[in-house]
């Protein structure tokens, strides 16, 4: 893919030694005329150098000078490097190292996928340590994200975390769990709600009996009369 915002210097090549060195004359920049394409014109005829100074954003400089012989009027010529491709730049990387901890210290087996730039997504689980080490990722931001599955059924899954990748650096993104709230089975009941029910319960059967022994004794003295 081509890439923008690069710098080139072109260096006329003083002494003719087909080397960049300190007695080269520098011509002036390409200017990027479209996106991934650096020209420069009228350029009188001999040998010239075309060494990157600045690379694109993310991106490692290429370091080399490339050599370029001019020898026809009006013909454009494309700098190549010795495998005949042009300039080619290696993509800044760096690690991300995922840490996983759990309220019951469960922490092997929970899968995490990783979203970001230039469309990387990946899945990864966790070793015995409870850790996710990945190497090469292009510098810029990417989701940490915990996949709900069978592992994670049990926990509630922490928010999804955005990190930064930086050049020769590891990135740590720390994910927690928690483990959910399950309904307790079997009889729950409290001992002291059941004995409350059944003093009132006795009570009440108290004073019915005593209501039935009033009721049973007027009946008895009316019928005297």
């Amino acid at each position: 893919n081509k890439l923008t915002g690069a710098e080139f210097e072109v260096y006329r090549d003083t002494n003719g030694n087909k080397e960049l060195d300190e007695g080269d004359e520098l011509l002036g920049k390409l200017e990027e005329t479209s996106t991934g394409i650096y020209e420069m014109s009228h350029i009188l005829y001999g040998g010239v150098f075309v060494k990157e100074t600045k690379a694109p954003e993310g991106f490692l400089l290429d370091e080399n000078a490339y050599y370029v012989e001019i020898t026809e009027n009006g013909k454009i010529y494309e700098v190549e490097n010795e495998a005949g491709i042009g300039f080619t730049n290696m993509a800044q990387t760096g690690s991300l190292r995922i840490e996983k901890t759990s309220s019951d210290g469960n922490v092997e087996g929970f899968s995490f996928r990783v979203t970001g730039a230039n469309g990387y997504d990946q899945t990864f689980k966790t070793d015995k340590n409870g850790e996710i080490f990945i190497e090469g990722l292009r510098v810029g931001d990417y989701t940490v994200s915990e996949v709900s599955d069978g592992a994670s059924a049990n926990y509630v899954l922490p928010a999804d975390k955005t990190v930064t990748i930086f050049a020769d650096k590891t990135t740590v993104a720390e994910m927690h769990n928690e483990l959910r709230d399950t309904p307790k089975t079997g009889d729950d009941s409290k001992p002291w709600l059941w004995a409350a029910l059944m003093g009132v319960s006795a009570m009440g059967a108290a004073a019915l009996g005593v209501a039935a022994y009033v009721g049973k004794r007027k009946k008895g003295k009316n019928t005297v009369k």
